[in-house]
Formats: structure tokens, C-alpha cells, sequence
């Protein structure tokens, strides 16, 4: 079954109720610039009341964009990271490097072309996630691509831009990834919404109900 990333969480409701909705893996952005922007201490907390209420079913993931290599192993020792996603221009040496198992984000231009090589251990990373290219943009644009031209590369990838519960079924049908990724896709005016959440969930896993 496709594995569901619900990124940008800033709220533990909202956490909460990604994972009771059937949700694999959330995601906590450290990107000053984002307005989902989260600091350590907080998604520690946010963290520490998803595992107190659902144990370790779940991956907490941390989205970096070209920061220090020890800030980023700092900030993944203080949120109790399971996961850390690369974003930025960090090259594979700066992967092996992370203390936690990495996600390497490679942009896909609207023609399908991709920005980098898409095996993760080219990159020593654990997964590859496939998110539109757009000039000055890190990610979280909503801006989809031709999810037909990665299906080749997607079946251990996660699938990323433009996700929305209206499109999901369609995205994943066209791509067979390994996983997805959704953030403002289940947004409404740049907050969670938690009709949305469900309702995404509910498309990609309807036999799953809430836990």
C-alpha cells in the first residue's frame, strides 16, 4: 500500500489526526523562509504527543534546506528525528554524513526531466522524493508535473508537487510510487485543514479508517 507523508505539520491537532487518518510519516519543516516553519523544541513536543498516543508506527521527518551539517544533527537530536529530508544542494558525502536516514529531494521539470541521479545510493541516502523544479522554490509550491514520465523512477520514490485529495488517486495510478507527500494540498489559506487530511487519506487508503 502507498505510504502517505503529510508534511509542513506545525500543530499537534493536526499531527494527530494525520495519523489516526492512516498517515506513514509527517513531516516538520526547519526552513526559516517557510510559513510552516517549526523550531526543534516544538516539533519535539508536537513529536513526543504523536508517539505518546500512537508508539512508533510512524516516521517523524525533518525537511533541511543547505544548513550546517551539525545544526542539522543538533536539530534531529533535540526533535527526536527519525528521518531527515535533504531539500537544497547538499551532495552525497554531505549525506552519509547526516546521523539519520535521509531523504533526498530531486526536482522533475514540468518536461520530466530530473535535476539529479535518482537511485539513493548514489546519493547514500535512504529514499529519493520526486518534487517540481521551480526557480527560487525549495518545495511546498503546488505545482504538479507529468507524474506518467517518473513512473520508471517512482516505484522506490516518494511522489511530491501538487498533490491534492482530488488528484492524489490519479498521481499515484500514473506514477506506482513508493509513497507520497502533501502539504498544501491540505491546506486552506496556508493552514492544515483537517477535512482534507482525512479526505486525501481516505483517497489513497480507503480500506485503512481511522486507527
Amino acid at each position: 500500500m502507498t505510504k502517505v507523508k503529510i508534511c509542513g505539520i506545525i500543530h499537534a491537532e493536526h499531527g494527530l489526526a494525520s495519523l489516526e487518518a492512516g498517515a506513514d510519516l509527517l513531516g516538520f519543516i526547519f526552513y526559516p523562509q517557510s510559513h510552516r516553519y517549526i523550531d526543534a523544541r516544538r516539533a519535539g513536543e508536537v513529536i513526543a504527543r504523536c508517539r505518546a498516543r500512537f508508539g512508533d508506527g510512524w516516521k517523524s521527518v525533518g525537511v533541511f534546506v543547505n544548513v550546517p551539517l551539525d545544526e542539522v544533527n543538533r536539530v534531529a537530536d533535540q526533535a527526536d528525528l527519525d528521518v531527515v529530508q535533504l531539500a537544497g544542494e547538499e551532495d552525497p558525502e554531505y549525506c552519509r554524513r547526516v546521523c539519520r536516514p535521509v531523504i533526498k529531494v530531486i526536482r522533475v521539470r514540468r518536461d520530466g526531466g530530473l535535476s539529479g541521479p535518482v537511485e539513493a545510493a548514489v546519493w547514500n541516502a535512504e529514499r529519493i522524493l520526486l518534487d517540481t523544479e521551480r526557480a527560487g522554490h525549495f518545495g511546498g509550491t503546488g505545482e504538479a508535473y507529468d507524474w506518467r514520465g517518473v513512473r520508471e523512477h517512482a516505484r522506490d520514490a516518494i511522489l511530491a508537487g501538487g498533490l491534492t485529495p482530488a488528484n492524489i488517486a490519479v498521481a499515484i495510478h500514473q506514477a506506482q510510487p513508493w509513497g507520497v507527500d502533501v502539504s498544501s494540498g491540505v491546506e486552506r489559506d496556508k493552514r492544515k485543514d483537517l477535512r482534507l487530511i482525512r479526505q486525501l487519506l481516505s483517497e489513497v487508503k480507503p480500506d485503512v479508517g481511522a486507527r
